[in-house]
């Protein structure tokens, strides 16, 4: 296949079987006529082969609370696209967010032997869970899979995240030079991700003069904003922006505040955090702040496979979250 294609055995391996380059091997002449010799001989790669070839598996494991997320199939598309350029393949597992079942999947995984593990849940202050997960992991990575955190945590291995309190505090900024009366809604009560985002609004709340009305804590869901709302419900009347932590808990407000008798954005502003594309659409002068999702994926992969000579041991790879403040659409009188 070498010989019809015009390269050394070389060029055609490192080409058809990508590593941390990825599509990247060769130049793009040398790939197409490759990849055409390839076709025209049926040939195709063979991983287990491969994984004995090279002495590593060549799939990776995602784990993540639920996949009907928006953040999590999000992480999860960057994570394939990300794999695939590079030959591999990825096994995702979902937790539920159940302690128990976290723990069952990365004892399994130990047996599965995959190249890297990448861990795309919320992380807690809950110290005893912590710890019993990062025995686990340890013990993963003992086994010889590359463990790779998304977020901020305590956990001791490679790390991939953004700045979220940074940004937080600069959408809070923002939005505070139209707004003044605030509520935040809020995660779940000792989940990093929410700490984190609610701590940074906060800030930027204070650094303007003001302080939240309110902090409703619920699940980073449509129902979770949802009810957040309802509980909310006797003081809205003192309140111009409700701040949902996430996009899926500024859809649940919104249908709340609707049904309750505000009118959204005309009567309520409502925030929101993720950056859902459909939510813009739909709601003109919808603010959020957009995470790089789907950049994790190939943040991810590079710290997995990097040789071990240019291992970067733990140290954190941090990728930029963007604010965007849209102003109100101008309503024209009747």
């Amino acid at each position: 296949m070498a010989e019809a294609a015009g390269v050394s055995l070389i060029t055609a391996s490192r080409i058809l079987n990508p590593g941390v380059r990825g599509t990247r091997s060769g130049s793009q002449e040398r790939r197409r006529k490759v990849q055409d010799a390839a076709q025209a001989l049926g040939y195709t790669v063979n991983p287990a082969a491969q994984t004995i070839a090279v002495g590593a598996a060549r799939t990776i494991a995602l784990i993540v609370t639920d996949i009907r997320d928006f953040g999590s199939a999000t992480i999860m598309a960057g994570v394939m696209a990300a794999a695939e350029s590079r030959g591999m393949s990825v096994a995702v597992r979902t937790t539920h967010d159940d302690p128990v079942r976290e723990l069952e999947i990365v004892r399994a995984l130990r047996g599965e032997r995959h190249r890297g593990v990448i861990i795309a849940t919320s992380r807690t202050t809950d110290e005893p869970r912590e710890s019993r997960f990062r025995q686990e992991l340890s013990s993963l990575e003992d086994s010889g899979a590359r463990v790779v955190v998304i977020g901020d945590s305590t956990l001791p291995f490679a790390r991939v995240t953004v700045d979220t309190e940074s940004a937080a505090a600069e959408l809070a900024t923002q939005l505070a030079l139209t707004h003044h009366r605030i509520a935040i809604l809020a995660g779940p009560e000792g989940e990093v991700t929410s700490l984190e985002r609610v701590t940074g609004f906060e800030a930027g709340l204070a650094a303007a003069g003001l302080s939240p009305i309110a902090v409703m804590h619920g699940e980073f869901s449509r129902d979770g904003g949802y009810a957040a709302v309802y509980d909310l419900q006797a003081r809205l009347a003192d309140v111009d922006l409700v701040a949902a932590m996430s996009d899926a808990m500024a859809v649940g407000a919104i249908v709340a505040l609707n049904e309750i008798g505000f009118r959204v954005p005309d009567e309520m502003t409502v925030s929101g955090f993720d950056n859902v594309p459909l939510l813009a659409d739909l709601l003109p002068g919808f603010s959020t702040v957009a995470m790089p999702l789907e950049q994790f994926g190939e943040a991810c992969l590079d710290r997995i496979l990097e040789d071990a000579s240019d291992r970067r041991n733990n140290e954190t790879v941090r990728l930029r979250a963007d604010v965007i403040v849209r102003p109100k659409p101008h309503r024209s009188l009747p």
